[in-house]
Parts: structure tokens; sequence; C-alpha cells
């Protein structure tokens, strides 16, 4: 074992702490956390709404995020913020959820998570893991 994968955490023992933190946020304070690492205009993108209006409607509290949107958003902060434990910049994370992710047929993950409802999390959680490590 070298240095740094001693003091680097292990992706389970990190996906394990966010999925930990997903369990204690609510509405308002998923949809903030994760516009911190994507984007309005990506998280409006994954909530199914035209403007970044809307995102911010849904941190004020204004407008109850549909239960269709919650788990395509629940799904993206799980990846999102495991990168980001993991050591991706929010500008890294927020490519590579727009990028061609070969692990993912050469789609982008943010439109696997809004055109397939049933993806393989574990697959996504995998590739967005290799991204960060390798």
């Amino acid at each position: 074992m070298t240095f740094m994968e001693s003091v680097q955490p292990s992706v389970d023992t990190v996906y394990d702490q966010v999925t930990t933190r997903l369990a204690s946020l609510d509405g308002p304070g998923l949809i903030e956390e994760l516009r911190a690492l994507l984007g309005a205009r990506l998280v409006a993108y994954l909530a199914g709404v035209s403007s970044t209006s809307t995102v911010t409607s849904y941190i004020d509290d204004a407008v109850i995020i549909p239960d269709h949107a919650r788990e395509r958003l629940q799904a993206a902060y799980t990846v999102a913020a495991l990168q980001h434990q993991l050591g991706a910049t929010p500008g890294l994370i927020q490519a590579w959820f727009q990028g061609r992710v070969p692990p993912l047929n050469d789609r982008a993950p943010a439109r696997v998570i809004v055109d397939d409802p049933s993806f393989d999390r574990h697959r996504m959680i995998s590739a967005a893991a290799a991204m960060v490590i390798e």
C-alpha cells in the first residue's frame, strides 16, 4: 500500500458517507447542495424543468419537488457528491455529467438519469468513481 492509498478513503466508505448525508437532506437542502456541484442549469435539466428559477423555487421551498424529479435528483446527488468527496471539482463533475462515458454506452450521465429511470446505478457509480481515481 502506498502513502496515498492509506490516506484516501475507499470508494465504499465515501459512498456510505454520501448516502447517509443524502438521507438527512430535505428537498431544499438536496437542491442547494446539488446546485453547488452541478450548477442551476444542469439541476433544472435533471429535474425536468425549463427554468433555473424553478430550481431557486425548490430551494426557497416555494415549489414542491415532484417525486419523479426527486428520484432523479437524488441519483445525481449520489454520483456528484461521491465524485466531489473523492476529490473532483464541481467543474470536472459538471463536464463528466454532460460528456460521453464509455461504461454508459457513450451516453452522458445526465441524459441516462433523465431518459432511463431503470438505469444501472451500480454501473453509474462505478463509472463516476473511476473518473476520479484513475
